[in-house]
Protein backbone atom coordinates (compact mmCIF):
# COMPACT_ATOMS: atom_id res chain seq x y z
CA UNK A 1 0.00 0.00 0.00
CA UNK A 2 0.93 3.47 -0.70
CA UNK A 3 -0.74 7.40 -0.99
CA UNK A 4 -2.03 5.66 -3.68
CA UNK A 5 -3.75 2.72 -3.10
CA UNK A 6 -2.80 -1.15 -3.43
CA UNK A 7 0.20 -1.95 -5.27
CA UNK A 8 -0.07 -5.10 -7.54
CA UNK A 9 1.91 -7.91 -7.12
CA UNK A 10 2.34 -11.24 -9.15
CA UNK A 11 4.11 -14.23 -7.93
CA UNK A 12 5.38 -17.46 -10.28
CA UNK A 13 6.43 -20.49 -9.07
CA UNK A 14 8.43 -22.25 -12.28
CA UNK A 15 9.55 -25.84 -12.62
CA UNK A 16 11.82 -26.28 -15.72
CA UNK A 17 13.57 -29.54 -17.03
CA UNK A 18 14.71 -31.64 -20.05
CA UNK A 19 12.88 -35.05 -18.92
CA UNK A 20 16.10 -36.71 -18.80
CA UNK A 21 17.48 -36.44 -15.27
CA UNK A 22 18.28 -32.38 -15.74
CA UNK A 23 15.54 -30.09 -13.79
CA UNK A 24 15.82 -26.69 -11.62
CA UNK A 25 12.63 -24.28 -9.99
CA UNK A 26 13.09 -20.58 -10.09
CA UNK A 27 10.62 -18.00 -8.34
CA UNK A 28 9.66 -14.21 -9.72
CA UNK A 29 7.44 -11.25 -8.63
CA UNK A 30 6.43 -8.12 -10.66
CA UNK A 31 3.88 -6.18 -11.11
CA UNK A 32 2.75 -7.79 -14.79
CA UNK A 33 2.64 -11.68 -14.28
CA UNK A 34 4.11 -12.41 -17.43
CA UNK A 35 7.60 -10.50 -16.51
CA UNK A 36 7.17 -12.62 -12.79
CA UNK A 37 7.28 -15.86 -15.33
CA UNK A 38 10.18 -14.85 -17.47
CA UNK A 39 12.34 -14.03 -14.26
CA UNK A 40 11.17 -17.33 -12.40
CA UNK A 41 11.91 -18.99 -15.53
CA UNK A 42 15.50 -17.31 -15.91
CA UNK A 43 15.93 -18.45 -12.07
CA UNK A 44 14.90 -21.66 -12.68
CA UNK A 45 17.21 -22.38 -15.70
CA UNK A 46 20.59 -20.83 -13.64
CA UNK A 47 19.34 -23.63 -11.13
CA UNK A 48 19.31 -26.43 -13.09
CA UNK A 49 20.47 -29.91 -11.65
CA UNK A 50 21.09 -33.36 -12.30
CA UNK A 51 18.88 -35.87 -10.67
CA UNK A 52 20.59 -39.15 -10.96
CA UNK A 53 17.66 -42.13 -11.96
CA UNK A 54 17.45 -45.93 -11.22
CA UNK A 55 16.50 -47.47 -14.98
CA UNK A 56 16.07 -44.12 -16.42
CA UNK A 57 12.85 -44.31 -14.98
CA UNK A 58 12.75 -44.21 -11.13
CA UNK A 59 14.29 -43.90 -7.75
CA UNK A 60 16.84 -46.28 -6.71
CA UNK A 61 15.20 -46.48 -3.08
CA UNK A 62 12.06 -45.01 -1.25
CA UNK A 63 13.08 -41.79 0.42
CA UNK A 64 11.41 -39.76 3.68
CA UNK A 65 12.58 -36.04 3.52
CA UNK A 66 11.50 -33.23 5.86
CA UNK A 67 11.43 -29.31 5.27
CA UNK A 68 10.32 -27.29 7.72
CA UNK A 69 6.57 -28.39 8.26
CA UNK A 70 6.53 -30.33 4.98
CA UNK A 71 7.19 -34.44 4.80
CA UNK A 72 7.24 -36.25 1.57
CA UNK A 73 7.80 -39.94 1.24
CA UNK A 74 9.19 -40.73 -2.59
CA UNK A 75 8.87 -44.35 -3.08
CA UNK A 76 10.01 -46.20 -6.36
CA UNK A 77 7.82 -48.60 -7.98
CA UNK A 78 7.90 -50.82 -10.79
CA UNK A 79 7.89 -50.16 -14.66
CA UNK A 80 4.25 -49.33 -15.32
CA UNK A 81 2.95 -47.99 -12.44
CA UNK A 82 2.99 -44.09 -13.64
CA UNK A 83 3.39 -41.26 -11.48
CA UNK A 84 0.77 -41.01 -8.44
CA UNK A 85 1.34 -38.00 -6.57
CA UNK A 86 0.99 -35.06 -5.50
CA UNK A 87 0.70 -32.37 -8.18
CA UNK A 88 3.48 -30.28 -7.87
CA UNK A 89 5.72 -33.14 -7.30
CA UNK A 90 4.33 -34.96 -10.74
CA UNK A 91 4.87 -32.20 -12.75
CA UNK A 92 8.96 -32.13 -10.84
CA UNK A 93 9.30 -35.79 -11.21
CA UNK A 94 8.00 -35.25 -15.46
CA UNK A 95 10.62 -32.34 -15.90
CA UNK A 96 13.63 -34.89 -14.57
CA UNK A 97 11.83 -37.93 -16.30
CA UNK A 98 10.94 -40.27 -13.51
CA UNK A 99 8.21 -42.38 -14.96
CA UNK A 100 7.46 -44.57 -12.22
CA UNK A 101 6.83 -43.05 -8.14
CA UNK A 102 4.11 -42.74 -5.56
CA UNK A 103 4.46 -40.13 -2.91
CA UNK A 104 2.49 -38.38 -0.06
CA UNK A 105 2.90 -35.23 1.18
CA UNK A 106 2.13 -34.78 4.82
CA UNK A 107 2.08 -31.30 6.87
CA UNK A 108 2.09 -28.11 5.15
CA UNK A 109 1.07 -28.80 1.26
CA UNK A 110 2.60 -24.74 0.03
CA UNK A 111 4.05 -25.14 -3.30
CA UNK A 112 7.26 -23.48 -2.16
CA UNK A 113 7.78 -26.00 0.82
CA UNK A 114 6.99 -29.21 -1.47
CA UNK A 115 9.12 -28.49 -4.49
CA UNK A 116 12.02 -27.37 -1.76
CA UNK A 117 11.47 -30.81 -0.11
CA UNK A 118 11.11 -32.50 -3.33
CA UNK A 119 14.46 -31.04 -4.80
CA UNK A 120 16.35 -31.82 -1.22
CA UNK A 121 15.26 -35.30 -1.22
CA UNK A 122 16.15 -36.43 -5.05
CA UNK A 123 19.22 -34.58 -4.28
CA UNK A 124 20.10 -36.72 -1.33
CA UNK A 125 19.37 -40.00 -2.95
CA UNK A 126 21.98 -42.52 -2.71
CA UNK A 127 22.88 -44.69 -5.89
CA UNK A 128 23.18 -48.70 -5.92
CA UNK A 129 26.64 -48.45 -7.08
CA UNK A 130 27.66 -46.26 -3.57
CA UNK A 131 25.81 -48.21 -1.08
CA UNK A 132 27.62 -51.62 -2.73
CA UNK A 133 30.79 -49.30 -2.18
CA UNK A 134 30.06 -48.82 0.99
CA UNK A 135 28.84 -52.08 2.58
CA UNK A 136 31.79 -53.85 0.91
CA UNK A 137 29.38 -56.08 -1.74
CA UNK A 138 28.81 -56.43 -5.04
CA UNK A 139 26.68 -54.33 -6.81
CA UNK A 140 24.92 -57.33 -8.10
CA UNK A 141 23.97 -58.46 -4.66
CA UNK A 142 22.78 -54.91 -3.06
CA UNK A 143 20.14 -54.43 -6.60
CA UNK A 144 18.68 -57.92 -6.36
CA UNK A 145 18.09 -57.29 -2.54
CA UNK A 146 17.34 -53.88 -2.23
CA UNK A 147 15.85 -52.86 -5.56
CA UNK A 148 14.37 -56.15 -7.03
CA UNK A 149 17.05 -56.28 -9.88
CA UNK A 150 17.95 -59.46 -12.08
Amino acid sequence: MNGKGKQPSMYALVVVGNGNGLAGYGEGKDEEATRAIRKATNRAIKNLRYFERYDNRTLSMDLTHKFHATTLELRARPPGFGIRTNHYVHEICKCIGIQDISAKVRGSTTPMNVIKAAFEALSNTKQPEDIAKMRGKKLADVQHVYFGGN
